[in-house]
């Protein structure tokens, strides 16, 4: 069990440290390549922070294992709309401005919405295709209106951390992308085989540790990036982070796991009644702070993070 437990957690560190190089490297390569900062901050930073999301997911559908994929992408999502906005709030020391939410709120709540309404029918790779026709259509909404303060701050935010092209090296920048991507892709298997493992041990379903410990685990990402944000001054680009983080996860990857490996979920504990109340009722609360608010503070905090130990103590018993 012990062995188990670190390979999950070594590999949780090395998918995440991988995926962040990655998502530098590409970032890089994509202003190199004459891509606009609006296209690279809304699509390949905005992905990037749900790559290790998508690693461990996609791997665990081609391994018929979909209770985990289904576990880490819920799990995943509720976290965002919780310990990460909560997390980014008590940690960062300041509240964060939820203005400029109109296109992303609700595309965020549609993609959480239809993924679960979806895999509780079970996932086809029809429906894998619509979600994936859905993600086109939100990227497309979420470029439309890049002038909204998310993308504009995202833009900048990458701007400022990406070299010109004069100084941009091609052959380093491509080995740290190559390099980068065999670590997401070997991490993401030493993360499912540890989890699928644990749950055996354990006698637990494998989506019970998908929907905990994995998905906590791939959502530090847009933690890192909330807090590195709070800390920059970058506030309203947390809001953004961690929406169109939800867009990622519940359209692309959600979809994806259904075209890899479509079928039924049977673990109770993701979609289950009382489960799946739970979950509606702590979105709907985070998305009433968003709404209701124009910032979030300590209070709004603290009451994300217990509700979100709320949902895990409901899905755990």
């Amino acid at each position: 069990m012990l062995i188990s437990l670190l390979f999950v957690i070594a590999g949780i560190a090395v998918l995440v440290y991988s995926a962040n190089v990655l998502v530098e490297s590409a970032s890089t390569l994509a202003r190199y390549l004459g891509l606009s900062l609006a296209i690279v901050g809304a699509i390949v930073v905005g992905f990037g922070t749900s790559l290790p999301e998508f690693a461990v997911s996609i791997t665990a559908s081609a391994r018929d294992d979909l209770n985990l994929a289904a576990g880490n992408v819920v799990g995943s999502m509720i976290a965002n709309l919780t310990i990460v906005l909560g997390g980014a709030v008590l940690l960062g020391g300041t509240a964060i401005s939820t203005k400029g939410k109109r296109i992303h709120l609700p595309l965020s709540l549609a993609s959480v919405l239809v993924f679960v309404l979806v895999i509780r029918g079970g996932l086809s790779r029809w429906s894998g295709v619509a979600m994936l026709l859905l993600l086109i259509i939100s990227l497309i909404l979420m470029i439309k209106f890049d002038t909204n303060p998310f993308l504009s701050q995202q833009s900048s935010v990458v701007s400022a951390e990406l070299p010109d092209k004069e100084n941009y090296q091609r052959s380093i920048e491509l080995s740290k992308l190559l390099l980068s991507l065999i670590g997401v892709v070997g991490a993401s298997y030493i993360v499912t085989q540890g989890a699928m493992d644990l749950a055996k041990e354990w006698g637990v379903q494998s989506g019970l540790i998908g929907v905990s410990l994995v998905a906590v685990g791939t959502s530090l990402p847009e933690l890192v990036a909330s807090i590195v944000s709070v800390k920059k001054g970058k506030h309203g680009l947390i809001i953004g982070t961690v929406l169109g983080s939800n867009i990622f996860n519940g359209f692309g990857i959600g979809g994806l796991v259904g075209v890899v490996g479509p079928g039924k979920i049977e673990d109770g504990s993701i979609l289950g009644t009382l489960e799946v109340v739970a979950m509606l009722g702590v979105v709907g609360l985070s998305a009433l702070f968003i709404i209701s608010t124009g910032k979030l503070g300590r209070f709004e905090a603290v009451v994300l993070i217990a509700a979100y130990a709320v949902w895990m103590f409901i899905v755990s018993i």
